[in-house]
């Protein structure tokens, strides 16, 4: 990882009253934004150059962990830090600028299969999984709280991360899929035994079949901890489904009255079990309610949200989880990039 950040900025002293000519609110304004500014740059050094946790800044410059999250945040969006991730063969750099100008992206990393313009959708998986387990790394720092989703490729990429840092593993969403690994809990359990943190696993099922059931399990101490921990992630990585069949591992495991419902409202994507529109609204159907999972708002809050999509027909799904605000990074192929650049009215337009 590289990180930069504008010369002299974190050094410069945060200028003080003076008694001249310059006086009134112009004059205090333009103090203001030069102590913001070394507040930023101060925050940014002491986290990325000093590998000081978030707690240490907070600390040691005297505000609270979510300002420093915020300011962190900031300081990426304005260019204060720029970070350079080094992928292996396979990345096609001009496409991914091009998809992340199109889609306003922090970034987009794409990835070109093994056997292209003949690649199955297993052969595009393992792309994405090796292209996001080389990512990742570099977007989590010791101390973070990380959140994973489940699906094939995001199992796929905890199998090709050949570090992680010290971090505490959340577990966004229910058990879907059992495996010879252990299924989804066991995700943050191997996540965590690479980075030597914790794991904080949600042992229930995904989908409920009541309502009733799903809030007595919310209710559970463990579960509702891990939950709540959502609140506070500074990464998540989740996948993107098409909110049709065979495109998403939902849309798989509920029953046909709540695909129906869904499909009807107007749903073309889903993320970790909540249903988006093409405008990347919240579809609200009674799926929300016997989901155990993170919400769309908890996703949000993410300070990085990388997102790992597979197959050109979830197009149309990816634009609408950027335009809900899931997205700062996304990792994909050729295949779904072209499809994506095909569409009209991007986010990035």
């Amino acid at each position: 990882m590289v990180v930069t950040q504008p010369t002299g900025a974190a050094r410069r002293p945060v200028p003080a009253p003076t008694t001249g000519s310059t006086t009134g609110s112009g004059a205090s304004s333009a103090r203001s934004a030069a102590a913001e500014e070394y507040l930023i740059a101060d925050v940014a050094r002491r986290y990325y150059l000093q590998d000081q946790t978030k707690v240490q800044v907070a600390a040691a410059v005297g505000i609270s962990r979510f300002k420093v999250a915020r300011l962190l945040e900031q300081a990426r969006a304005t260019g204060v830090v720029t970070i350079h991730v080094r992928l292996p063969g396979g990345h096609d750099e001009p496409m991914s600028a091009e998809l992340a100008t199109a889609l306003g992206l922090r970034r987009c990393v794409v990835v070109q299969p093994s056997a292209p313009g003949n690649s199955s959708l297993a052969d595009q998986r393992v792309a994405v999984a090796a292209a996001a387990g080389a990512v990742l790394p570099d977007l989590v720092r010791a101390g973070d709280r990380l959140g994973l989703a489940w699906s094939r490729t995001v199992d796929a990429m905890v199998d090709r991360l050949a570090r992680l840092p010290h971090c505490a593993l959340v577990q966004l969403v229910g058990t879907l899929h059992e495996s010879a690994g252990g299924g989804t809990a066991d995700l943050v359990r191997r996540a965590a035994q690479l980075s030597g943190g914790t794991s904080h696993p949600i042992n229930a099922p995904l989908f409920v079949d009541s309502p009733e059931a799903a809030a007595a399990l919310r209710r559970q101490l463990g579960i509702r901890d891990t939950l709540a921990m959502a609140d506070d992630l500074d990464v998540a990585v989740v996948a993107v489904g098409a909110w049709r069949p065979g495109c998403s591992t939902v849309w798989d495991a509920v029953p046909e009255s709540v695909r129906r419902e869904g499909t009807l409202a107007g749903a073309v994507a889903e993320v970790s079990g909540r249903l988006l529109g093409a405008g990347g609204e919240p579809v609200v159907t009674a799926l929300d309610d016997m989901v155990m999972g993170a919400t769309v708002s908890q996703l949000r809050s993410a300070a990085e949200r990388v997102a790992l999509v597979v197959g050109p027909h979830r197009a149309e799904a990816t634009v609408a989880a950027v335009r809900a605000g899931l997205v700062t990074t996304l990792v994909t192929t050729t295949e779904l990039a072209r499809e994506v650049l095909r569409l009209p009215d991007l986010p990035g337009g």
